[in-house]
This record gives C-alpha cells, structure tokens and sequence, in this order.
C-alpha cells in the first residue's frame, strides 16, 4: 500500500490510505450495507411480512450484528402504502410509554392520560390509513427493555383488523434475551401471533473478509489495500461482529497513522485490540 502524503491544509485521514471517507464510521448508512446470505433471508422476510400483512415478526442477535442496520434497509424499501414509526425503547419502558412513543411518531401531540384513551386513537388513526389504502408499521428497536405489559400490549396490537386484513405490522428488533422471555409460559400466546423470527449471527471468516474488503471499495479504496492477513487477524479479535470490526479497524488505521507505519498489519490491530480490553479492564 502506498501511503499519500500529509499536508496541514485541508488534511484528511482516510485520504492518507487513498480513500475518499472513512469505511469503518458508526453509523447507520445504507449504501455501506454489506449483503450475506442471512442478512438477505432477513430483508426478504421481513418484506415479505409487511406485505402480506402480518401482525408481527421478531429480529434477534447479539449486539453490532447489524439489526439496526437491516431494518433501516428495509425502511427505505418499504414501499408508499405503508406509514412507518420508528420507537427506540429505554430499559423498563412500559405499554403507555410504548403507545405514547407511537402516536408521537405519527404526528400526535395530545395522546391522553390513559392507556385505553392512546389505544382508542391509535386504532382510529389505523383506520384512517386503511381507508386511505395505508397499513401502519410500526418499528421498535432495543425491544428487549420492554416490560412484560408492553410486550402483552402486543397482542392487542395484532389484533386489531378489519375484516380483510391486519392493521398494523410491527417489527421487534431485539437482542437474543428476547427470545429467552417469549419461550415461557406467559408468552405462548403473544409467540402464536409471531410470523417470522429471524436471527442474526456474527460473520464467518470468509464473510469477515468480504465486508472489510466491500467498506473499501465503496469509500474508494482498493481490494488489495490490507495484507491477507489482516482478514484473519480481524476476525479473531472482533469474533465476527460487524461493529466490532469497524471499530478494531478504524482505530488500527488511526493507529497506523500516529505511529508512522506503513500501514495496517496484525500486530497493530492485535496492539489496538490489547488496549481496547485493558482500558475496559481497569
């Protein structure tokens, strides 16, 4: 790899590396979506289940293995007979909660001061939409801080319909715990209305490789930019997480760049990953 010179004026990281922008920021950008056979089975599933109408579908995995980045493709995907409402939960958020936090999201400022009144309206403005050839889809990221009278208000939810289809579809994006609490008892009814769950996983070696080398292509870097084993080093300190390996790189770059090396290599993403732990070891 051939390093460009730095120069004060106007200077860039990501340029020193022959980039365009940084391939390893965290964010939520679509056009930075690397597609894996899960990743694919989880858009086609949850497309699938917004267009056929289903009540609800269930997305679990570990946290950085790309849930949010999945329904944020989907949500740009979801095509104009639907009305989206994106929640983000907080630990111990209740149903009240829940159902103020969706008819916020849909534009309503005085939701009541009871439960039953915020689903009265949410119902009608369901309606309102179905006669205006709309379903509402309804979002819920870190689903797993619900309480257990939000995730009963669930079923509720699902069954609210006309007699030709679902009014609402809502999609829970939740870590793996989730699923724990839905597999007893008190939740053998709320699992019945669960169409589609869908798990993700962190990437193989293979798929590790092919994600680092994708991120910098589309920044405008090249596929040869990091020694093969780079790849290898990545994926065992990062265990396959893609958060975790853009954080492991973006630091390894920057690494690479105080220190005044050639470029990226084992031993520095091995260096950053030991000063990563150590800090949180302390």
């Amino acid at each position: 790899m051939t390093r460009q010179p730095q120069t004060s004026a106007g200077f860039s990281w990501p340029q020193t590396f022959g980039l365009k922008e940084n391939p390893f920021r965290d964010s939520l950008d679509p056009n930075l979506f690397f597609r894996t056979r899960q990743h694919e089975e989880a858009l086609l599933k949850i497309r699938i289940g917004i267009d056929d109408g289903h009540a609800l579908i269930l997305l679990s995995g570990a946290s950085g293995t790309g849930k949010s980045m999945v329904s944020q493709v989907a949500l740009r995907d979801i095509g104009h007979g639907h009305e989206t409402a994106l929640v983000f939960v907080y630990p111990g958020m209740g149903k009240g909660q829940l159902l103020d936090a969706i008819l916020s999201e849909m534009g309503e400022k005085e939701t009541g001061r009871f439960t039953q009144q915020r689903l009265d309206l949410l119902q009608q403005k369901s309606v309102a939409l179905y006669r205006e050839g709309k379903r509402l889809v309804v979002m819920i990221d870190e689903a797993h801080f619900l309480k257990a009278d939000a995730l009963h208000l669930l079923r509720t939810l699902a069954n609210l319909e006309t007699a030709r289809r679902k009014l609402i579809t809502v999609l829970l994006i939740a870590e793996p715990g989730l699923r724990k609490r839905l597999a007893t008892p008190g939740y053998a009814a709320l699992r019945g209305r669960i169409t589609f769950m869908v798990d993700l996983h962190p990437l193989t070696q293979e798929e590790t490789e092919q994600y680092i080398k994708y991120r910098l292509l589309k920044c405008g870097g090249y596929g040869d930019l990091l020694p093969p084993a780079v790849y290898v080093a990545a994926h065992e300190l990062s265990h396959g997480i893609p958060r975790e390996i853009n954080r492991l790189l973006y630091n390894s770059m920057i690494e690479a760049l105080t220190s005044d090396h050639f470029g990226v290599t084992p031993q520095i993403l091995q260096t950053v990953a030991d000063r990563q732990e150590g800090r949180w070891a302390r």
